[in-house]
């Protein structure tokens, strides 16, 4: 692991680094609540992926597969 600020992770960080760049393209957002809402997205994404749920993409990944025949079927 690579050493940063002390009583930060690495995943608030890259959040922190996410935020700034976004207020480089929009000045306007407030910057707190931003923060707020892109840190609670990357909580659930990291609860979800280590409680083995699937993401979204990969459920219509799945799916899309149903549709397509098999070889048996061809």
């Amino acid at each position: 692991m690579s050493e940063g600020i002390p009583g930060k992770s690495e995943t608030e960080l890259s959040t922190e680094a996410f935020v700034d760049s976004m207020m480089g393209i929009h000045p306007d957002l407030d910057r707190e609540k931003f923060h707020d809402e892109i840190s609670k997205c990357v909580q659930d994404a990291l609860s979800a992926a280590g409680s083995g749920e699937e993401s979204e993409d990969e459920s219509d990944e799945n799916e899309s597969d149903k549709d397509e025949p098999s070889d048996d079927d061809k």
